[in-house]
């Protein structure tokens, strides 16, 4: 066979359905072989970045699936693969599983600065979980099988295979045997922990039987376990309140009694105050990026911390811990919740103090939300996503841009069914939203989809709406427009005496561009026309656009300043 035929067979073995990508000259003979075999659907991006984040899409979306896929994106060598480098490293960032395959120019003329060449292997190492080169027919195969294997094991991440065009052209020898139902792939060194340690558990029962004011955090790694059930009895059986990262948000439904909401740097009041006034911190699957402890000297200095996490370099890396448990956090759950030990207790006061937390700024910003408009009477975000919360029940899947719509998003949409909320977090990239919608929408085609963008991130990868309307992927379009990047506008205003250096934003028509690519648009101007607008696109068969003309004065708080700490938290916007 030669190495193209054994890409595909691979690929097929893992239950591969969608390739994302972008062909061209290195990587050419393996998309032939595709068009020749006709077993895989290929979704042709506008731009190689547009496909890794759909393939990124596809993996979190399929995570509760029946049958999990893992996201593959495909591009030629040089700047083709070049152009995946911050999906890539967006995926890493959060701890997503992809597969990415690169095409390379042949073993003969690399490092001759070939045309199209581009150190694929060396600028993807520090970037990726781990990186491949096979150089020969024969390693292709067990290559691809080891790939997925690494990026769906342990925390899982993107994973590059770069395949040098001579090889990929090349037979195997007449010896080659590889059967890969008996494949186990033997790598020193590559461990991972899915049970927790018996002492461990009993050691953190002890901590959390003693407890009077625990906070109980929900990060990615739920999600990424499926275990968001096991996190919601774990809470009703210990009667601990929880509070969520970003990407830990509807791994349990955000309106439970017990749900703090969001924490962290634009966390909700009853969420930080919560952590900073605990006397025990149960953290599972997170890593206390600084989005979430703000300054480090003065976080959690005298709270008992149990970190739940299976990577092990993540533990005591920012936040001392009383007891590690390193181990997958579905695994733990289930020892925990199985435990006689475990003990449900009232914690009455405690759970009085979170409920006056709760009121600090409620009054205030319902008030905002009912009003519809902010101080230059356009309309506010934060009410259109509470009106898309309301139309849904908080039952749709929302993928999120990033700026601040993200974080309003995150903070007002009532998510009620479990991973129904994607967005790029650790490393914070705009233009994510559209691409991943479309591989969230093929992951989970029974659900329906909304893609919430600024003007700003939704026209840095506006080009796949060729992929949608090619492919005819049923995703409706929320843009959220204020002429400005809305989140550093934002910073300018709070920090930067309101010198807004590098924000204003002229943008074209929108409902020219929706036009072009046959798209049904509607602008929305004010607050009468958010339901109807919402309604409409939510029954329209087939993708949907909406613009908001948004108030650029909007502010999304509280908030917590960089470098600060929770105690520096800005609950209202400052008087002039």
């Amino acid at each position: 066979m030669k190495g193209t035929e054994l890409v595909i067979k691979a690929l097929k073995d893992r239950g591969v359905k969608y390739i994302f990508g972008y062909t061209g000259g290195a990587i050419m003979p393996v998309f032939d072989e595709m068009e020749k075999q006709q077993i895989l659907s290929f979704i042709m991006s506008r731009h190689e970045q547009g496909a890794a984040f759909m393939a990124q899409g596809l993996s979190r979306a399929s995570v509760s699936a029946p049958t999990p896929q893992i996201g593959v994106c495909m591009a030629t060598s040089g700047p083709g693969a070049m152009n995946l480098v911050t999906g890539v490293a967006d995926a890493v960032m959060d701890s997503v599983p992809m597969l990415v395959i690169t095409g390379q120019v042949p073993t003969g003329v690399i490092a001759t600065d070939a045309f199209q060449e581009s150190d694929v292997v060396g600028v993807m190492m520090p970037i990726s979980k781990q990186t491949y080169m096979p150089l020969s027919a024969d390693e292709i195969e067990k290559t691809l099988h080891e790939a997925v294997y690494v990026a769906t094991t342990g925390r899982t991440g993107p994973v590059i295979v770069d395949i040098p065009k001579d090889v990929q052209l090349q037979e195997t020898g007449s010896d080659y045997r590889f059967d890969p139902q008996k494949y186990r792939p033997e790598l020193p060194g590559f461990y991972f922990h899915p049970s927790p340690e018996r002492e461990n558990i009993h050691r953190a029962i002890r901590l959390i039987n003693k407890s009077e004011r625990p906070v109980m955090f929900c990060g990615h790694g739920v999600i990424s376990s499926n275990a968001g059930q096991r996190l919601r009895q774990f809470a009703e059986k210990t009667n601990i309140p929880v509070a969520f990262t970003l990407h830990g948000l509807s791994a349990i439904p955000v309106d439970h009694p017990l749900s703090l909401g969001m924490m962290g740097m634009h966390g909700t009041v009853e969420a930080n105050r919560a952590v900073v006034n605990a006397d025990l911190i149960i953290a599972f699957g997170m890593r206390f990026d600084d989005r979430v402890t703000g300054r480090l000297e003065e976080y959690a200095r005298e709270t008992a911390v149990i970190h739940v996490e299976i990577d092990p370099s993540e533990i005591d890396k920012n936040v001392p811990t009383s007891v590690a448990i390193n181990a997958d956090v579905g695994e733990a759950l289930e020892v925990l919740l199985n435990n006689p030990e475990l003990m449900y207790k009232p914690r009455r006061l405690w759970l009085e103090k979170i409920g006056e937390y709760r009121h600090e700024v409620a009054d205030e910003t319902r008030a905002e939300i009912e009003s519809g408009v902010g101080a230059e009477g356009q309309l506010l975000m934060k009410t259109i996503i509470h009106r898309l919360s309301e139309i849904t029940e908080g039952k749709d899947i929302v993928v999120a841009d990033v700026g601040q719509h993200q974080m309003i998003s995150a903070r007002f949409y009532n998510f009620q069914v479990n991973n129904t909320w994607f967005t790029s977090g650790g490393a914070g990239t705009m233009g994510a939203s559209l691409p991943m919608s479309v591989g969230v929408k093929l992951a989970r085609p029974d659900e329906r989809v909304w893609s919430v963008s600024g003007d700003g991130g939704f026209q840095m990868n506006i080009q796949e709406l060729g992929t949608i309307m090619e492919h005819d992927v049923d995703i409706k379009i929320i843009l959220l427009n204020n002429g400005y990047l809305g989140m550093v506008r934002q910073w300018q205003t709070l920090f930067y005496d309101g010198r807004y250096a590098g924000t204003p934003m002229k943008s074209p028509d929108f409902g020219l561009i929706a036009r072009a690519y046959n798209i049904p648009y509607q602008q929305v101007t004010v607050p009468d026309q958010i339901e109807p607008a919402i309604r409409a696109a939510a029954e329209h068969q087939g993708a949907y656009m909406l613009e908001f003309l948004c108030d650029p004065t909007e502010i999304v708080l509280p908030m917590v300043p960089s470098g600060g700490g929770f105690a520096d938290m800005i609950v209202s916007v400052p008087k002039p």
